[in-house]
């Protein structure tokens, strides 16, 4: 599935999510509590958002990363983790502005 994204300048190679479409799926966030290392297969911009996600695998499942910058400080949440595949859909639908 290719997904098109808005990009910000030349310098910038990693996709930038989509603004939120009606009707998009809601990710619930939970703060950083199963896997301390995970291998990242994907990412977004982190240099034009306060908030950048990564596609991460650990022990045969994966999950999403999401990591806001406000104030200074940098705050990492992480979804509950799905099998490979069913984590590129929810990836492909979060860039596309179908999930957050």
């Amino acid at each position: 599935m290719r997904v098109r994204t808005i990009i910000e300048g030349p310098s910038c190679s990693a996709p930038h999510p989509l603004p939120l479409q009606d009707g998009h799926r809601i990710l619930i966030w939970r703060p950083l509590y199963r896997f301390g290392r995970a291998r990242v297969t994907a990412w977004t911009c982190y240099e034009h958002r306060i908030t950048s996600y990564e596609l991460c695998e650990a022990s045969g499942v994966s999950f999403i990363r999401r990591t806001v910058v406000s104030k200074g400080r940098r705050i990492v949440s992480e979804t509950d983790a799905w099998s490979c595949g069913e984590a590129r859909v929810i990836w492909a639908a979060l860039l596309a502005g179908r999930a957050r």
